[in-house]
């Protein structure tokens, strides 16, 4: 990228990531409308919420790409993708007495996870292709968001499979 107007080509990633998080979203309002399990409706939405942010982000980083000028490329910040998981896995030790997720949760959570990996592999490519630092780091950032939403499903998963075994390894 160049300080003049972007081609489409050098557009083109960050409208699919828009699209990628536009879709994760409407997956977990959908989710999380079909759930019976309050705990499965919650997870749901919390990542609803974080697509929300991730769109924001996006929309942010690529109105400073078109403008054009690389040195007002938004700066995104540190992931604080780590201190969400801690907090969610915290918050679901404290649910040992309420209600649990159901088995059919599990299908949503597999795909769900597919869904973030294929996000992260995307965005993993296209930090390889990156040249700029603040381009370098926008995808960095979405990497350890991507990452963390995995390995946050990860965990609801081992929770519908065995919370005993979940709150063993929790406490």
């Amino acid at each position: 990228m160049t300080d003049k107007t972007p081609t489409d080509d050098q557009l083109e990633p960050y409208r699919i990531a828009l699209k990628l998080e536009q879709d994760g979203k409407a997956f977990f309002l959908e989710a999380a409308r079909k759930t019976t399990s309050k705990f499965a409706k919650q997870t749901f939405e919390f990542l609803a919420a974080e697509e929300d942010r991730h769109i924001d982000t996006i929309t942010e980083f690529f109105d400073s790409v078109m403008k054009g000028d690389e040195s007002q490329l938004v700066d995104v910040g540190e992931s604080d993708a780590e201190h969400k998981l801690a907090s969610f896995n915290d918050k679901l030790a404290r649910l040992e007495k309420a209600d649990q997720p159901i088995g059919s949760d599990r299908e949503a959570y597999e795909f769900a996870i597919k869904f973030e990996n294929g996000a992260e592999e995307f965005y993993a490519e296209k930090l390889q292709e990156a040249t700029h630092p603040r381009v370098k780091k926008f995808y960095k950032w979405l990497i350890a968001e991507e990452k963390m939403h995995a390995r946050l499903l990860k965990s609801c998963l081992k929770f519908v499979d065995d919370p005993a075994e979940w709150f063993r390894m929790h406490r």
